[in-house]
């Protein structure tokens, strides 16, 4: 081989190591570039990791408010049903006990030969035209308080 050839082959070895190292510089420079998004994305999303974890912990807190809330609130409803079942029996009773009452004040009625029962046929017109008198006093409760004891 002749001196040419040679400085051709070196000068082609000498461009082709150059293309290479330019390549490989290149991509190091790509890699340390992703690398600076990677981090600088990294450290933005640790920002917005600490803002989202106290907006899900104040979430947290509502949400447990409101099961709180709704617990006292099934509770409150427990307790009005119970109540209203509970009055509905009272009252059921109390309306038992009134009619045995007004069946015992219409049996001594009829038993006492002193009474007199023009005043019961005033009341039940009375009663069938008003029901209740204006300070909200029926007619037997009435006569319960008139009735000697």
């Amino acid at each position: 081989m002749d001196g040419k050839t040679w400085l051709w082959l070196i000068l082609a070895v000498v461009v082709i190591a150059a293309i290479v190292l330019a390549v490989v510089m290149a991509g190091r420079q790509r890699r340390s570039k992703q690398a600076e998004q990677a981090q600088s994305l990294r450290q933005e999303a640790s920002e917005h990791s600490t803002l989202v974890r106290q907006r899900e912990s104040k979430a947290a807190e509502v949400d447990a408010s409101a099961r709180a809330a709704q617990a006292e609130s099934d509770a409150k409803a427990a307790e009005a049903e119970r109540l209203a079942l509970t009055a509905e029996r009272q009252k059921a009773e109390a309306r038992k006990q009134r009619s045995e009452v007004d069946d015992q004040f219409h049996k001594a009625d009829q038993i006492d030969p002193h009474y007199d029962s023009t005043d019961d046929e005033e009341d039940a017109a009375t009663d069938a035209s008003d029901e209740s008198h204006p300070q909200g006093i029926s007619a037997s409760d009435e006569r319960e308080r008139e009735t000697p004891r």
